[in-house]
């Protein structure tokens, strides 16, 4: 039942709206003393408040803070005389949704208190059927019914009606941007721009000109002036990948624009204001960097307000039959055994391999089925063991050696997108020392690249 608090200093006024809102079937609390009011608000939820506006201990507006304060979701309608309209107005634009004037007739009160809980329900409604598109098994090109995903489905729900920054954990290849794209369109934000930047894919110059423009003239090239991605994201979602990857410069910048909520372009002395949620996601151990003084501590409270792990997909195996065919798109058709394949390895390079590997074997299988031999070495290898014990042991190990480094440094180069910098750097080899295992096994980088 709809709960209603009216407050209104004259009672015989209040005993009026009460008989009036619970013969239209609602529960009614009426206060007199504006005090009182305040303090059932503090003990009971409303789904609505009607308030005078002018009483002698507290005014409409000092309810409608109150209100605020104790139940933000509650609305407030506030009731005026003729001749104070305009701080009905001013309280309409603290946030009241509506007011009536007094004297007003009862179908007056009723429409108003309509609207509102027609407003309720609405909103109602669209909660809930975010909800459920938040939980199907194919929300904004996020596909997986595991429990893992069921959790951070769970979490994208609650944490995209709030405009706290967020944090996403994950290995690389696990859908993060996906994450913020699902944050930002269950999120009140929903119809303002999504912007995404790789901060590992830039130079820290280009890096700062991209993240908060630059003047006309600001460096050797700067012809014009230009927006930065902040001012291009206003309103909306800024989505900064890999933020680990940033220096310490960038990392200053970053910090101030998220205090200050304002921008400043390079060569510019001026500020702008900017609104955008920032959802930042990141494949490395931000604790350990912080150690090594590599990434910035106050810089690590304002961006993990909430965060959020994306599970690996070695976590959720039970979504590997759901993904594959989701990437094959009915192109082509896998067998059991080799399903059952999928589904046992180990995928490093998580669901960016997983989805490579799919367009990889629609481009190059000519027949509509796909058996285990189709498979490439770094997967179906294993799936062959034991070894052919008929071998020469010279030979035995050379093959096992062959199909080690087939799936080990084919899981690096997948996860690390084909990079040789990037994958030595994980292996802790140096870059040479990885080429040269490269073509002493044949293993090409560029296959792995995404």
């Amino acid at each position: 039942m709809t709960q209603i608090l009216i407050v209104d200093d004259d009672q015989a006024m209040c005993r009026l709206l009460k008989r009036l809102l619970q013969k239209a079937g609602m529960d009614v609390v009426c206060k007199s003393d504006p005090h009182e009011a305040v303090d059932v608000l503090s003990r009971q939820e409303f789904d609505l408040v009607l308030s005078d506006f002018y009483m002698p201990q507290l005014t409409g507006e000092d309810i409608l803070h109150h209100v605020k304060n104790l139940q933000p979701a509650t609305d407030v309608i506030i009731m005026t005389a003729f001749a104070s309209i305009e701080h009905a107005v001013n309280a309409m634009r603290s946030g009241a949704y509506d007011y009536i004037v007094k004297p007003f007739q009862n179908d007056d009160v009723l429409h108003a208190v309509g609207r509102v809980l027609e407003k309720r329900r609405l909103e109602r409604e669209n909660t809930l059927l975010r909800s459920q598109l938040v939980r199907t098994s194919s929300f904004h090109h996020m596909v997986g019914k595991s429990v893992a995903m069921e959790r951070l489905f769970t979490l994208i729900q609650k944490v995209s009606q709030s405009d706290a920054t967020v944090n996403l954990q994950g290995e690389s290849g696990t859908g993060k941007e996906l994450v913020a794209r699902a944050i930002h369109q269950c999120g009140p934000r929903s119809s303002k721009p999504f912007v995404a930047v790789n901060c590992s894919a830039l130079p820290d110059t280009l890096l700062e000109s991209e993240l908060f423009g630059h003047a006309r003239g600001a460096f050797t090239g700067a012809a014009e002036a230009r927006q930065g991605l902040f001012q291009h994201a206003d309103g909306g979602t800024l989505f900064l990948d890999e933020i680990a990857d940033t220096s310490p410069a960038v990392q200053a910048k970053l910090l101030r624009v998220l205090q200050e909520k304002k921008v400043r372009r390079l060569g510019d002395n001026m500020e702008k204001g900017v609104d955008v949620r920032v959802i930042t996601a990141t494949s490395r151990d931000l604790n350990h960097l912080m150690e090594q003084e590599a990434f910035r501590e106050d810089l690590f409270y304002r961006i993990n307000v909430f965060p959020i792990a994306v599970p690996p997909l070695r976590e959720r195996r039970e979504d590997i039959p759901m993904l594959a065919e989701h990437f094959l798109q009915g192109r082509k058709r896998l067998e059991t055994r080799t399903m059952d394949i999928l589904c046992a390895y180990h995928w490093p390079g998580n669901i960016r391999e997983l989805e490579n590997l799919m367009e990889r074997l629609c481009v190059f299988i000519e027949a509509e089925h796909i058996f285990p031999d189709d498979l490439p070495a770094e997967i179906h290898g294993f799936s062959r063991l034991p070894m052919d014990t008929q071998l020469p042991y010279n030979e035995a190990k050379e093959q096992a050696l062959r199909e080690f480094h087939h799936e080990y440094l084919g899981s690096i180069l997948s996860r690390a997108g084909g990079n040789i910098t990037q994958a030595a750097r994980t292996l802790n080899l140096d870059r040479a020392n990885l080429q040269r295992l490269l073509r002493r096994y044949t293993i090409d980088p560029d296959t792995y690249r995404s």
